[in-house]
């Protein structure tokens, strides 16, 4: 390499050391499997390559460097659409790894109902008369990924007099026939009696999307679930709610215990509950709550308290008025526990953030 040039030579012993690099890396994932000749001619010329760079031999090196580069091929030859190949291994890999990490350690729940509200926010709606700049294409879907906010109008399938009428459900407005189910939260574009023709607006609003929440399922297989945490647990085996789902609720008693409500407060043990932070504002009544409250058919008898046997757990939604809860259908046993929720990862709201 005398006859060239400093930047010349700097080149050439660059692309000489990429090269032997790939040689090692060939070496050491072919091993196992190419011909014994093919692995012992490859280290000699990967010992012959790195001599002579050193020697400064530049018609040796470019000679050995052509048969060392044959030889790579040879050993290690490159598969059709091998970048494609490569990312759809990178992708399976990624995928199996996210699966096993959703099976054992951490697994994402959303909140469809307001059982929690306000700790917690399931599917609601906001009034909205008309769309906004943000609720057009492309700015919609950005509204949408951020906010989990989505526009939405009910239009009137047919042609006739408005017959609007309430229910614990909502709005329900009757069009020649036909229901139109309307969200109390929705903003209504027709009155009483009024005639509307098909496809014209009776409704519109903003909906947006439930808590999207992370569950620790590691915690309890090390540590005793505790008084306040908010539990996810399956619903399998506990009568009187559906079966083979996922509720959210907060933990208020322990097994062993004896529960009861006074409203506005939770008693454990003939004693009310103090030094948990969230019941402690629920039990104050703080903006949002409502204490906790006397309901259901489970908690029966003068003194309105439930005795819990070993491995049972109590389970009450933070929005008392609207929550189906242990009040209702009875404790959790600890076979349905699935974890704590720690964090709300979407939508970004003031919820956003650990779950308190």
């Amino acid at each position: 390499m005398e006859t060239k040039s400093f930047f010349a030579r700097r080149r050439i012993q660059k692309q000489v050391r990429h090269l032997l690099k790939s040689a090692r890396h060939v070496c050491n994932l072919r091993e196992d499997v190419a011909a014994p000749a093919d692995i012992r001619r490859l280290s000699e010329l990967m010992r012959s390559l790195s001599a002579q760079l050193r020697s400064e031999n530049s018609q040796a090196v470019e000679q050995t460097y052509d048969q060392l580069a044959e030889l790579i091929r040879k050993i290690n030859p490159r598969r059709p659409q091998a970048v494609l190949r490569e990312n759809i291994e990178v992708i399976i890999v990624a995928l199996a790894v996210a699966m096993a990490f959703r099976t054992y350690f951490v697994q994402p729940f959303k909140i469809p109902t307001s059982s929690m509200y306000p700790t917690l926010a399931g599917i609601h709606y906001i009034e909205k008369e008309r769309k906004a700049f943000s609720d057009y294409f492309p700015f919609n879907l950005v509204k949408w990924a951020v906010f989990g906010q989505t526009y939405i109008e009910v239009k009137a399938q047919s042609t006739g007099l408005v017959n609007i009428s309430q229910t614990k459900e909502g709005i329900v407005i009757n069009v020649g026939g036909i229901v139109h189910n309307i969200h109390p939260n929705m903003s209504l574009h027709v009155g009483q009696n009024d005639t509307v023709l098909r496809g014209q607006v009776l409704a519109s609003g903003m909906k947006v999307a439930g808590d999207h929440i992370f569950v620790n399922k590691v915690k309890w297989n090390f540590m005793k679930p505790e008084r306040g945490e908010i539990m996810v647990f399956k619903t399998d085996g506990i009568r009187q709610i559906r079966q083979n789902e996922h509720y959210v609720k907060r933990m208020v008693g322990l097994p062993e215990e004896t529960v009861g409500i006074t409203p506005p407060f939770l008693y454990i043990n003939g004693k009310p509950v103090t030094g948990v932070d969230m019941m402690d504002k629920i039990q104050a009544c703080s903006p949002g709550y409502n204490g906790y409250i006397q309901a259901g058919d489970f908690m029966t008898g003068g003194v309105n308290a439930v005795k819990l046997n070993e491995g049972q757990y109590f389970a009450c939604g933070d929005n008392q008025r609207n929550s189906l809860d242990s009040r209702y259908w009875g404790p959790v046993p600890r076979r349905n526990l699935v974890g704590p929720a720690f964090f709300v990862y979407w939508p970004f709201s003031a919820n956003w953030g650990a779950a308190r």
